[in-house]
């Protein structure tokens, strides 16, 4: 460990992270290259907190299942032919062997452990298990697969490794009232195809990826086009308990980004970052909304992925290209230098910096995400 983590603490820093974001520092740079502090993250935030399985409408039938890998934990959800869906561990009872393979798709009748040919109902329970009859007392109501928390919460479909969690619906429903509110058309969306943001693998640590989220300072010097496309003077960013939302609404239609038609149906922009890592997204021009996870898949490396939704089933295919070949490379290229920087012992700690008004142009929110690690973990 390096010299100047000797002395840390998970709460308290050498410099204040204190209530006053004005006063505040950053994080310290132990905080995201330290082995010993992700440990502590995967039990005290992710196996505690609600976490983006998929849209409602990746479920259709029956035997329908999206997985889900939670750092160390492989997990699904499967529609049962009682059309419930439950959230189980993707994992074998008899020797731990993952039973279903990344990704989505349907069980036609039974789960089937690609190992020993161990059979579970969609619903869970074991159904056989070859040559079990030669062991005394073996019970197949013993040997069920371990359940977690779900919930269905903004049409999405949330698992939490915590069985005393508290309910998302009590936990943020001004989440919910604030995305409707904005989102009018939100109902109306379906057909979930390749994200917005794309599959986007990212060589710098969660909490590297969430900074640059949750904060626009950068956005007039490192996006642009970005900036052009949406004024940077009105751009307003606000907190709440466990959620951020930025909010632009002076649109231009002349911009460097892409091309927006004289009709388009939305003409403002939101993102709203919901506690610890799910995003949801919406850019100028056609009805459509990204809903992205930073998730964590080792101490410096990220998936920021997720659906995207329309109205229509159709996709603005420039504004896509936007996304795909411009904005999000320059946000990992951005994330990908500072977590190297980080592992440098020329730094440390960083001044907040956060104006009089909270504009979207500070680091409030940055602060208010810092606070939440530090309670998570101190």
């Amino acid at each position: 460990m390096l010299e100047k983590n000797k002395n840390r603490d998970f709460g308290n820093y050498e410099k204040p992270l204190v209530e006053s974001p004005q006063e505040s520092f950053t994080l310290p740079s132990y905080m995201y290259t330290d082995p010993e502090v992700y440990e502590i993250e995967k039990e005290k935030i992710f196996y505690r907190s609600w976490q983006f399985v998929a849209h409602k409408t990746a479920f259709n039938k029956p035997g329908d299942y999206v997985t889900v890998q939670i750092c160390d934990q492989n997990l699904f959800v499967m529609m049962g032919k009682d059309d419930e869906l439950r959230g189980f561990y993707n994992v074998c009872q008899h020797r731990a062997h993952e039973l279903l393979p990344s990704g989505s798709g349907n069980v036609k009748s039974v789960i089937v452990c690609p190992y020993h040919a161990w059979a579970f109902e969609r619903e869970g329970q074991l159904r056989g298990a070859p040559r079990s009859q030669n062991r005394p007392g073996f019970d197949k109501a013993d040997y069920s697969l371990k359940q977690v928390r779900l919930e269905v919460f903004l049409n999405c479909i949330f698992i939490n490794l915590d069985d005393d969690a508290t309910p998302m619906s009590e936990l943020v429903p001004d989440l919910e009232a604030d995305v409707r509110k904005h989102i009018p058309y939100y109902d109306d969306l379906k057909a979930p195809t390749e994200g917005l943001l794309g599959e986007s693998f990212i060589n710098a640590g969660w909490k590297v990826v969430v900074d640059n989220y949750v904060e626009c300072y950068h956005c007039d010097h490192a996006h642009k086009a970005f900036a052009n496309l949406i004024c940077m003077d009105t751009y307003q960013h606000d907190t709440f308990g466990l959620w951020a939302r930025q909010i632009g609404g002076d649109i231009k239609h002349d911009n460097t980004a892409y091309e927006l038609s004289e009709d388009a149906p939305v003409m403002n922009s939101v993102f709203w970052y919901l506690w610890p890592n799910i995003t949801f997204n919406v850019l100028p021009g056609t009805e459509e909304v990204n809903i992205s996870t930073i998730r964590p898949i080792g101490l410096d490396q990220t998936d920021f992925t997720g659906p995207s939704l329309s109205v229509t089933g159709e996709f603005d295919q420039k504004r896509a290209d936007y996304t795909a070949e411009v904005l999000v490379p320059e946000d990992i290229a951005l994330c990908e230098s500072v977590q190297r920087g980080l592992k440098s012992k020329g730094y440390s700690q960083g001044p907040l910096i956060v104006d009089d008004e909270r504009s979207g142009r500070g680091e409030h929110a940055l602060h208010h995400f810092h606070r939440l690690v530090q309670k998570s973990i101190g």
